[in-house]
């Protein structure tokens, strides 16, 4: 590390000024420096010890950096701690010296220090695999829905739609209760990050335009968000009621051809779960089925995640054959291993492992963030490495049960 770096924190408002400044450089012509700034200094849950610099001693300029992003995700009611690494960016000339490297160490001790359950990633492909971040929850999927397939105006004369602002605050927090229960994984937002993604969130380009949609008896309302920016040359829809009816559906869709049309792109992307109300629908109508890209993630602490997610395991083990099991479950990791006490189908403890174990499950870490969380069955992942299985047929139907997999999408909070 050259002597001339120094890594910090960011300590006061002229950081938010700097950094704007670092990534406006780094990611021209997209203005992610603003993106940044208004993410200092109004994304609820920031910090400024959240944000990791890399100053150069002699001229003051940040020339590194990065944001840890608080999230909070839902795994089937439970609350998870999340900490995206997000707008991660090093000044061309200053590339190649291992900055983002010394970075994550930092980055680290603070997922340790503050007790975060999964750290996660959007990020280049291949780069984030040395931080021992692996694909694990879908991410950006590309449903694309031809035009010519969607009848113009189509029911949508039964309905108005308008622009959301922060009155409809409540009704799109009952909605996120509608997407949560739908999935095993899920994004948790607050009334402050709905506030934030309808009001300082839009002002820059990475904003969404939030519309509501009422039939004109007041009887059925519901939503979609329609980002400014996005992957592809479709006009992108990022969220749906997941409980909209099949009518009033046809009457998005058409209300959204509408909007493709003027814009003068050439399909609708929906960047939704395959098995979602819409994705079917769009699917059903034509639409192939999205091969989405993932979210990159670790589990920092595999023991400590286990433990918050106890009251999880414990349900499942105790919905199954095994709702009496006593006795110690192993899940090894080759060079390290976890113990899992359990007695009449409660989750006694769990401890590293030692000693001997008749029933265990071998598993590679970097491929444990796409069981543990539902992405792969055990068996799909045996096609990647071999090495990953159990070590009795009672050993396979136990890790079945423990980790299921069960359809996840994460909605964005800014």
């Amino acid at each position: 590390m050259n002597n001339n770096y120094i890594i910090r924190r960011a300590n006061s408002a002229r950081d938010a000024e700097k950094l704007q400044i670092l990534f406006t450089k780094v990611f021209h012509p997209d203005d992610v420096g603003t993106l940044a700034a208004i993410m200092f200094n109004h994304l609820p849950g920031m910090e400024n010890k959240y944000w990791f610099i890399v100053e150069d001693k002699t001229t003051g300029i940040i020339i590194s950096a990065f944001a840890l992003i608080p999230w909070v995700w839902e795994l089937e009611g439970l609350r998870l701690k999340v900490a995206e690494m997000g707008i991660v960016g090093t000044l061309e000339e200053y590339r190649g010296q291992g900055l983002v490297g010394v970075l994550n160490e930092e980055f680290d001790k603070t997922l340790a220090e503050e007790n975060f359950d999964i750290a996660v990633i959007q990020g280049i492909p291949g780069f984030y695999d040395q931080f021992g971040y692996s694909y694990s929850v879908p991410l950006e999927n590309h449903i694309n829905l031809p035009l010519h397939v969607i009848s113009q105006g189509e029911k949508k004369e039964a309905y108005t739609f308008r622009l959301a602002g922060v009155g409809d605050i409540p009704f799109l927090m009952k909605e996120d209760e509608s997407y949560r229960a739908y999935y095993s994984l899920s994004s948790f937002r607050d009334e402050a990050h709905w506030k934030y993604m309808l009001t300082e969130g839009l002002k820059t380009e990475y904003g969404s335009a939030y519309w509501i949609m009422e039939d004109k008896e007041k009887l059925g309302k519901y939503y979609c968000r329609i980002p400014e920016e996005g992957f592809g040359t479709g006009l992108i829809i990022s969220e749906i009621s997941e409980n909209i009816g099949v009518e009033a559906l046809k009457s998005l869709f058409s209300f959204c051809k509408e909007k493709a049309i003027a814009q003068d792109k050439p399909y609708i992307r929906l960047n939704l779960h395959n098995h979602s109300t819409a994705g079917r629908m769009a699917i059903s109508m034509g639409a192939k089925e999205g091969t989405p890209y993932a979210w990159q993630i670790k589990i920092p602490d595999i023991i400590r995640f286990l433990r918050t997610i106890t009251p999880i395991l414990e349900k499942r083990i105790q919905t199954s054959s095994f709702k009496d099991f006593s006795g110690k479950f192993r899940v090894d990791f080759f060079k390290t291993g976890v113990d899992m006490i359990w007695r009449n189908g409660a989750l006694k403890n769990i401890k590293p492992g030692e000693g001997e174990c008749q029933m265990t499950f071998s598993i590679n870490p970097d491929h444990f963030p796409a069981l543990s969380l539902g992405h792969r069955r055990w068996q799909e992942l045996r096609y990647i490495k071999p090495n990953i299985f159990p070590n009795s047929g009672s050993s396979a139907l136990f890790i079945e049960t423990l980790f299921p997999s069960k359809p996840s999408w994460i909605y964005e909070q800014y």
